[in-house]
């Protein structure tokens, strides 16, 4: 059982961190839209005694590993544990991968560290990532599993952290690679950056590889959260990410506060997935930073746009909210109790001192503007204070 490293850099299948699961080709069985339905039934772990041995062993070794490589030596108590989650699928059957998060609840209990993901659409691909239990900054492997005809097939992956995997897994049509299977992981970095792994099935159905070796994977912005979408219903899927973004850097923005949050929509061309748009998420505070940055630029038409009652512009002027600013001119102290708060309240920095406000917001034609600014009656930091118009 050999683990796949790519020769351009130590790598992009090296640092992704992702499981591969079982592949239904459509040489060997129906594809997915035609498949029968099937009852699952129900599941249990097969030879625990044997299980608990293997665990044990792969314990014992991944104790005794040294160093952060996955090679050499230390590969064995990978190894063991791949071998485990091979024989766990197989008990499961071609027609049950669907419940193959089995795999991780039972490794678990038996002390050892995995991270399992599937494609809900394309439940026969499976993708386990193994993680040494007593040493974090060691690589990870993640063993791929998938079927070629009858014959459940594995295959390794060496990986740089690995954590939270999201995977996708689409039929191209092209012969010479007939599944391709992108997957979303987090770095071990500290800051935990997303990266994008795009590896195709060859046209054999026996072995993966990484689609375009030569080319840098995309950026997709750092650490956040991402989705795989077929947003134009082709049966293609693109990839969102959402990041937080860069904040301006005359607001101060309380820890639990809303930020603001970049979307990246990437699609697949010949050359790979690459950016196809990006955008702030339109939120309340995303419009009153646009607002006040509007009022700076002295934009009165633009920024007149963002209230509900444009007469309001003369009166943010004269509050000193166009004016020269500098860092953390603004606060953003608390808002709604609300995932998605509709107000919130801020403090402002100005040249007659700090100025509390809560401001509201509502949406017109779909997008949000302002509604009203008030000043609260009770101290600021208070959720539940209210507040009076001025």
């Amino acid at each position: 059982m050999g683990h796949l490293r790519s020769r351009s850099r130590a790598t992009f299948l090296a640092s992704a961190g992702l499981f591969w699961a079982v592949v239904a080709f459509r040489t060997g069985a129906p594809s997915p839209a035609a498949a029968a339905p099937s009852f699952v039934r129900p599941w249990t772990p097969p030879a625990a005694d044997s299980l608990t041995a293997w665990a044990a062993e792969a314990l014992a070794r991944f104790r005794a590993n040294q160093g952060d490589s996955v090679g050499g030596s230390n590969y064995r108590a990978y190894q063991i544990v791949g071998t485990i989650g091979r024989g766990v699928l197989r008990s499961l059957g071609r027609r049950n991968t669907v419940q193959a998060h089995v795999l991780q609840p039972l490794l678990d209990s038996l002390g050892l560290m995995t991270e399992v993901a599937i494609d809900p659409q394309l439940p026969e691909f499976v993708l386990m990532v193994v993680h040494n239990p007593f040493r974090p900054t060691a690589d990870a492997l993640g063993f791929l599993y998938w079927y070629r005809v009858d014959d459940l097939r594995i295959q390794g992956v060496v990986l740089n952290g690995g954590r939270d995997p999201l995977v996708r897994v689409w039929w191209t049509g092209r012969s010479e690679s007939p599944y391709e299977w992108g997957i979303v992981y987090h770095q071990a970095s500290p800051e935990g950056e997303m990266k994008l792994l795009l590896i195709r099935l060859d046209q054999s159905g026996s072995f993966w590889s990484e689609a375009l070796p030569e080319r840098e994977p995309p950026d997709l912005g750092g650490a956040g959260r991402a989705a795989w979408v077929d947003v134009n219903g082709d049966e293609l899927p693109e990839l969102i990410t959402w990041v937080r973004a860069q904040p301006d850097s005359t607001f101060e923005e309380c820890g639990e506060c809303p930020h603001l949050l970049t979307e990246r929509t990437f699609t697949e061309r010949r050359e790979g997935f690459t950016l196809n748009d990006s955008r702030l998420v339109p939120t309340p505070y995303a419009n009153f930073v646009l607002f006040v940055r509007l009022l700076r630029e002295g934009n009165r038409a633009a920024a007149s746009r963002l209230l509900v009652n444009p007469a309001k512009l003369d009166q943010a002027l004269a509050l000193g909210w166009g004016g020269r600013a500098t860092r953390d001119t603004w606060r953003v102290e608390y808002a709604e109790d609300e995932h998605w708060p509709h107000w919130l309240a801020l403090r402002f920095n100005g040249s007659k001192g700090p100025q509390h406000y809560i401001v509201h917001f509502a949406t017109r034609e779909g997008r949000w503007i302002i509604q009203d600014w008030l000043v609260p009656t009770k101290a600021p930091g208070t959720p539940a204070g209210r507040a009076r118009s001025k």
